[in-house]
């Protein structure tokens, strides 16, 4: 059943690591299963952020396209999101604060792969009727931030 899926995808998330059951099954209602190919594509840089997305089953790809001048383009895979014992946000993680976000990244499938999605204007309303959830949800995204930025700098520092 999608919903099972959906709950059990959202509890291996790091961003709902510590809701209650109860407040996790909010977001689930709102969580749907997407299922993509190998070489499918899920979101594109560029576009504007209208859903989070978290990888259920599969593998995807981050990539950057880079101007290299003279018209000419390169991709670089800034990461690999791969089945783990705890979920990564992939994309639309911004439109949780209410900004608008562009995404960064192209999310491509490396194999047949499973994501949950919420719409972001419904995640929002959830956290915006209750501030107990908004704040586990806004501390949850600060640490996620936090470790993403320590893991660029030591991606620097390899350089």
């Amino acid at each position: 059943m999608e919903s099972d899926e959906v709950i059990k995808t959202l509890r291996k998330c790091e961003l709902f690591g510590e809701l209650s059951d109860k407040e996790l099954r909010h977001f689930a209602k709102l969580g749907s299963v997407q299922e993509y190919e190998a070489g499918d594509t899920i979101l594109e840089q560029g576009s504007i952020a209208t859903k989070l997305f978290i990888l259920s089953k599969g593998q995807v790809s981050l990539r950057r396209k880079l101007d290299l001048g003279n018209t000419r383009m390169a991709y670089a895979t800034v990461y690999v999101l791969r089945e783990r014992a705890h979920r990564r946000l992939m994309g639309g993680w911004c439109t949780i604060v209410g900004k608008q976000h562009v995404h960064m990244c192209s999310a491509k499938c490396d194999k047949r792969t499973k994501i949950v999605s919420i719409g972001c204007s419904d995640f929002r309303a959830i956290i915006t009727k209750d501030l107990k959830i908004r704040i586990k949800i806004l501390e949850k995204l600060v640490l996620i931030l936090r470790d993403r930025i320590e893991s660029s700098y030591e991606a620097m520092e390899t350089l």
